[in-house]
């Protein structure tokens, strides 16, 4: 055989140096950049994802209340550590694996006594007596956290000792409410403590006030921006008899706790259990009528009688179940409420999901094409708000709260095509909003077909922040045979409110479409977008709560990248409402007048020609630094809205959150205001 010619020997050698090299580089670039996306395991790890009423006030330990909080996270590397500040009794399971107990365990507590192999592992950490105080994970030099894939469902089960799981060898976890959430594949809570009752009575605690609170004591309300339930199970009534509770008394008490918990979570499904020992039937019943009555459909009593065996399902004669009774009772409530909420809530439980992978970057996106008539793409179909549109040519998502889409469409038929199940509303040829819970697949928008002819559509999603992970994406319309699309009438006003929770719409019936923001823009018959999220502040702390003076600029509330392309569209007018987060966090009045300063630059430089805003935020916190903030920047196009006055008690759904009534009040008072200003809309 002949020898290969020395020059070519030479040249093969220089292009696997070559081909190596590269390699390398790649291999660098892609370690780089997942080094980044790692959490470091700190308890303020944006990858650990608590559920429960956690008290996160600080960087350095995060407190569980109630009964059956935990945390759930996903990490590398082979071994994982949790600390803890004294001793204390906890449950971890690793990648699904059964829950280990650790107890009076304290300081520096290894998981992983037998190193776990390379590569993604998931950790879930509950805690049971002791000092619950989470400090903190320690991993592997080099590894770090992973965004944990969790179920957008949540269950929340309100009642006493039997539904804190009392008497059985795990507490919570042996409990019928831990049961049914993991066989739902749903998060789940349990707001329960042995000898709570409905009402306050007789040196009772009364779930009916204390449910609204952080913890099982203390009188610090609970913010329910912080999640969503999808359904709340309540279990009460077998203390009360014990305290002189009468049947009226009873029947008010839970009557205007359903009421109130629908106002907390207005899309929730509420579920009233008859007690095991069958106290209060007949109250109980006519509490969920009352509400039926009222219109709220979504509240449901649960017979369960003959759901349990004397004798074989019972630790003791009061009632409390063992662990085989916890589980029938799981086996017989699943069913009803996986039927109620659909079979979207049936996902695979979150100790068998995988991580979520990382989405592909907007900015590296090549630019989309005018679509098929309905498509992502289609020139007719109009996307307010911040829209990802570069990222997918078949799947657009909406970030931030408010944003939706309008287009006109021919024929009598029009369905959306979703992805996975979310909240949405619809509203054809601007009639009223219909809502579409946990929607997926092909969703039929004409149930009834219309007249043929021209028509228009609105769709917005539910808010997908804190708890609530719906699948906001759209992926297209179908319509009739021989049908098409057409642009929609373009308003020539937009309004950018720019806020927290308030301006989210929090607590209000229908989120988004329920708040002032929301209420304004159609009042003005301008385009709005609310540029918002619960639990926001103005002012970048080390507290990890998002920054809207650092994140106003981005596409995602929740990401540093990518920037927003202020192109897409120009405001007319721009609302700020912050600084009611801001409060108890340390920030100085300094501090806030400085960054609210710069943020009303920032937010000319996006829109040079918009009239800017500065509410005095409803409960009057630092109303004082927004005033000079606005007066300080020079802006002849920049106005401060004193709001003393608007608000009522009785337009509070809690001691901050405005409820409808709440912000129709807003609205009135701050439409005419923000319409003096806008170009061609002149009062």
């Amino acid at each position: 055989m002949r020898s290969i010619p020395h020059f070519l020997r030479r040249l093969f050698i220089l292009v696997m140096i070559a081909s190596l090299f590269a390699l390398g580089l790649s291999l660098g670039v892609t370690s780089a950049a997942r080094a980044a996306a790692l959490g470091n395991g700190s308890v303020t790890d944006p990858n650990i994802v608590y559920t429960g009423r956690w008290d996160l006030g600080s960087a350095t330990a995060a407190v569980p209340n109630w009964t059956g909080g935990y945390l759930q996270t996903a990490f590398t590397g082979t071994t994982v550590k949790v600390k803890a500040r004294e001793a204390v009794n906890f449950y971890a399971s690793v990648d699904g694996g059964p829950d280990v107990f650790y107890a009076g365990v304290k300081g520096t507590v290894t998981l992983t006594p037998q190193p776990l192999p390379q590569g993604t592992h998931t950790l879930r950490v509950s805690y049971r007596s002791g000092d619950t105080v989470f400090q903190g994970l320690v991993l592997d030099t080099g590894a770090g956290t992973v965004a944990p894939r969790v179920p957008s469902g949540l269950i929340e089960f309100v009642g006493d000792s039997i539904t804190a799981g009392a008497l059985t060898d795990r507490l919570a976890l042996d409990s019928y409410g831990w049961k049914t959430g993991e066989r739902l594949g749903m998060r789940h809570t349990q707001i329960a403590r042995s000898g709570y009752c409905l009402v306050g009575k007789d040196g009772c605690v009364g779930l009916a006030t204390q449910f609204f609170k952080t913890a099982s004591t203390g009188d610090q309300n609970w913010d329910f921006s912080r999640y969503q339930a999808s359904a709340v199970v309540i279990n009460l009534g077998t203390n009360d008899i014990g305290h002189g509770v009468t049947g009226p008394e009873f029947q008010s008490a839970y009557t205007g706790l359903l009421r109130d918990i629908r106002a907390k979570y207005p899309n929730a499904a509420l579920f009233a259990v008859q007690t095991l020992k069958k106290r209060y039937v007949t109250e109980t019943k006519a509490a969920v009528s009352a509400r039926n009555a009222a219109g709220d459909a979504k509240v449901s009593y649960v017979d369960t009688t003959g759901w349990l065996t004397d004798g074989t399902d019972y630790e003791d004669g009061n009632g409390h179940p063992n662990e085989a009774g916890h589980t029938k009772f799981a086996d017989r409530l699943a069913p009803i409420i996986a039927a109620k909420l659909g079979t979207a809530h049936g996902s695979a439980s979150p100790k068998t999901a995988a991580p979520l992978k990382a989405a592909a970057s907007p900015r590296t996106a090549a630019p989309l094409k005018a679509a098929a008539p309905g498509r992502p793409g289609d020139p007719n179909i109009r996307f307010t708000g911040r829209w990802d549109t570069k990222s997918s040519a078949t799947a657009y998502t909406p970030y931030w709260a408010g944003a939706y889409f309008r287009t006109g469409f021919t024929g009598r038929t029009v369905k959306l095509q979703q992805r996975n199940a979310i909240d949405l509303w619809a509203s054809i040829d601007g009639g009223p909003a219909t809502f579409y819970d946990e929607a997926k697949g092909t969703v039929n928008l004409t149930p009834a077909p219309l007249a043929a002819g021209n028509h228009t559509l609105q769709v917005n999603y539910q808010v997908v922040a804190g708890s609530y992970h719906g699948d906001a994406v759209f992926q297209g319309l179908t319509l009739d045979s021989g049908a098409t699309t057409f642009a929609p009438a373009a308003p020539k006003n937009l309004i950018e409110f720019v806020g927290d929770s308030i301006t989210v719409g929090t607590t209000t019936s229908q989120n988004a479409r329920t708040a002032y923001g929301w209420l304004i823009g159609e009042r003005l018959g301008a385009d709005h977008t609310q540029i918002a999220q619960g639990g926001a502040a103005l002012v970048d702390t080390a507290d990890d709560r998002m920054s809207l003076e650092q994140q106003f600029t981005k596409l995602n509330p929740n990401a540093a990248t990518p920037d927003w392309d202020f192109s897409r569209y120009q405001a007319s007018a721009v609302v700020i409402n912050l600084g009611t987060n801001d409060v108890g966090r340390g920030v100085t009045s300094a501090q806030f007048q400085a960054s609210y300063a710069s943020l009303l630059r920032k937010v000319r430089t996006a829109y040079p020609n918009a009239w800017i805003f500065g509410l005095r935020t409803f409960s009057g916190r630092f109303g004082t630094e927004t005033k000079a903030a606005v007066t300080a920047s020079g802006d002849a196009r920049a106005s401060y809205v004193d709001t003393t006055g608007w608000l009522a008690a009785d337009d509070l759904s809690d001691s901050v959150h405005p409820n409808d009534k709440g912000h129709r009040a807003i609205a009135d008072r701050l439409a005419p205001v923000i319409s003096g200003r806008l170009p061609g809309h002149r009062t």
